[in-house]
């Protein structure tokens, strides 16, 4: 009769042949041997329970091939990476044109969104919150700009079936602005049409070499005062030191007319100047002064990392930089409140708007509240970082 530990030990010889032959078996299984190719297709309709069937199945496929006519969701792009990366070869074909989508909030005290959407030219953009469609345009130069007063949840940038889903927009702090000047029309019309606009004014009006007219209270010039400063003419010059280590610190100037021709500037200004021109139209009929009708300073020889922004037959008259953390605009049309006072009917209105787009440009207006971020602003850029670009055979 055995022993106990004879026993003991032909049962420990069974199991190991048994697991042994266990691995064995799923060594085998595992070459797959003689099992043919598993393809599984899908398209953006069902993609996702397409996934999740493809994912709980007891063997992966081998190649998934999927026909997308329009952008996945972040969700499924991250599992089909995923399903990628564990063994199944995920190809991917579709029409889905490059589309991006940025939105800044417009430093103004009446709020808005600046949208930036970028995609090939003559693509149709058409950006659109929860709500539905709020505007559209054709690209052109890389895509397409706009401004709305406010969205309905995430703004959407939509370019045929590629959908780009912007980050919501920061909250911000708007500073007051500082005008000097002459004390004459352009410095008083200049400060009536940004209240009008709703920014709070603070002016520094010459009236004599030693007399300056003062609204407001003039604080050193420093960002937690100032969103920007509009500098109009010579009376800036006694405070460009001033002015200058504001807009290092990243506060925002304008050098609007003569004020470019400074030699107090040259150091941030974007470009130097030439003689003034004076269109043939300045004198003409009540009611047509334009902003293209009025006398400007031409911006010539401009600097290497200057950026021209507008030009009129060839001259440039406006044009920015950045210097340090601050932003600096140079404008050259003089008088712009015969432009106010001497345009039609819409010309007040024309010429509160141009002011305010101009301060926006330049403002400073600190984050107080970023957004969520949502991170697929540019989906099919990501989709070829997952996986790579599209097939160009078929399944």
């Amino acid at each position: 009769m055995p022993s106990r530990a004879e026993i003991r030990g032909g049962f420990e010889t069974v199991l190991r042949v048994l697991s042994i032959a266990i691995l064995a078996w799923m060594f085998w299984v595992s070459l797959e041997r003689g099992r043919a190719e598993q393809v599984v297709s899908a398209r953006s309709g069902n993609i996702g329970a397409a996934l999740r069937d493809w994912s709980a199945s007891g063997i992966a496929p081998d190649r998934a091939s999927i026909q997308l006519d329009s952008t996945p969701s972040a969700t499924d792009r991250d599992w089909m990476r995923a399903l990628d990366a564990a063994g199944t070869r995920v190809q991917w074909r579709g029409n889905l044109p490059a589309a991006a989508i940025s939105v800044q909030p417009v430093a103004s005290p009446r709020g808005g969104i600046r949208v930036l959407a970028a995609s090939p030219a003559a693509n149709r953009i058409s950006v659109e919150d929860d709500l539905g469609l709020i505007e559209g345009a054709t690209a052109h130069s890389g895509g397409a700009s706009f401004e709305i007063p406010s969205s309905s949840g995430n703004l959407v940038a939509r370019v045929g079936g590629t959908h780009a889903v912007a980050d919501p927009s920061d909250s911000i702090r708007i500073g007051r602005v500082l005008v000097i000047g002459g004390a004459g029309w352009e410095s008083k019309f200049v400060v009536a049409a940004l209240e009008e606009a709703g920014w709070k004014v603070d002016a520094e009006m010459r009236v004599a070499p030693t007399v300056d007219v003062t609204q407001g209270s003039i604080s050193p010039i420093d960002t937690s005062r100032y969103s920007a400063i509009i500098a109009l003419d010579g009376a800036a010059a006694s405070r460009a030191s001033d002015i200058i280590r504001y807009v290092s610190s990243g506060g925002g100037l304008i050098l609007s007319g003569a004020a470019g021709s400074l030699e107090a500037f040259v150091s941030v200004r974007p470009g130097a100047t030439g003689t003034v021109q004076t269109p043939s139209s300045l004198e003409g009929e009540p009611g047509s002064a334009t902003l293209k009708s009025l006398p400007v300073v031409p911006i010539v020889a401009l600097r290497s990392d200057a950026v021209r922004l507008e030009s009129r037959d060839g001259v440039t008259t406006s044009a920015a930089r950045r210097h340090n953390q601050g932003r600096v605009l140079q404008d050259g049309h003089i008088d712009t409140w015969r432009w106010r006072m001497s345009g039609g009917d819409n010309s007040p209105a024309e010429h509160r708007a141009w002011w305010t787009k101009t301060v926006s440009s330049v403002a400073y207006a600190p984050v107080v509240q970023p957004a969520e971020v949502a991170n697929d602003n540019a989906p099919v850029t990501r989709l070829i970082a997952a996986l790579g670009p599209q097939s160009q055979t078929g399944p």
